[in-house]
């Protein structure tokens, strides 16, 4: 979440597919994840910048805001919310109703399932001897790689695509390969119909079929 000057979140600048596919990404990495306020489900409302300073400093920090934003041609002219307006605060309260109901309900299943994921799965507990590669795929796509810390340990693979149709050879290189004793299962499809998706990731004689943006666990 970035202090965007008219606070856009993430989804709603990219398509629900590529952020459910960054989602992934963030929640299966080895850092602990932070997530900011609705961004667990693609929260409708944008969140402003807003304070609450008395009179001369509040007068400042308005007058600061958009002297700040004046220097990008992309605000010229444009009229930055204040900060100091109990409107930009409004606007930035959480609709926590919206979860019961599509697109969010999906994304908010599919947080809860890659956090469930990420606790439960074994490869996920990096513990020492555990293992972590990531593999770049081309410009929008990366491999995750992720072991126990044990001889036979179970394996987590996690394919990021970002961009359009794609395949990915699970047998290209060695940070693909399935372990030696069992094939690569779908433990989580990002496009499934239950987290809002309608494009499922396709696995197949040992591809990977993308139709679009799209993450995909296989443990």
């Amino acid at each position: 979440m970035g202090n965007r000057a008219f606070g856009e979140r993430l989804h709603h600048q990219a398509s629900l597919a590529a952020y459910r596919a960054a989602s992934a990404l963030l929640l299966l990495a080895p850092q602990t994840p932070l997530l900011w306020m609705g961004q667990e489900w693609a929260a409708s409302t944008p969140f402003l910048f807003f304070t609450d300073h008395h009179d001369e400093l509040g007068r400042q920090i308005t007058a600061g805001r958009r002297k700040e934003f004046a220097a990008f041609g992309a605000f010229r002219g444009a009229e930055i919310p204040d900060p100091q307006a109990e409107a930009t605060f409004r606007r930035s309260i959480l609709n926590w109703e919206e979860r019961q109901r599509p697109p969010h309900a999906g994304m908010l299943r599919l947080y809860r399932d890659l956090l469930r994921l990420r606790r439960e799965h074994p490869a996920l507990r990096l513990r020492p001897g555990g293992t972590f590669s990531a593999q770049p795929l081309g410009e929008q796509m990366i491999a995750l790689r992720r072991e126990g810390d044990r001889s036979g340990a179970p394996a987590l693979l996690v394919i990021v695509n970002l961009g359009g149709p794609a395949r990915v050879s699970l047998s290209a290189a060695p940070e693909l390969a399935a372990p030696a004793d069992r094939p690569w299962k779908r433990l989580l499809d990002t496009e499934a119909p239950e987290y809002g998706g309608a494009t499922p990731v396709r696995l197949a004689s040992n591809v990977v079929h993308f139709e679009g943006p799209a993450a995909v666990a296989l443990g």
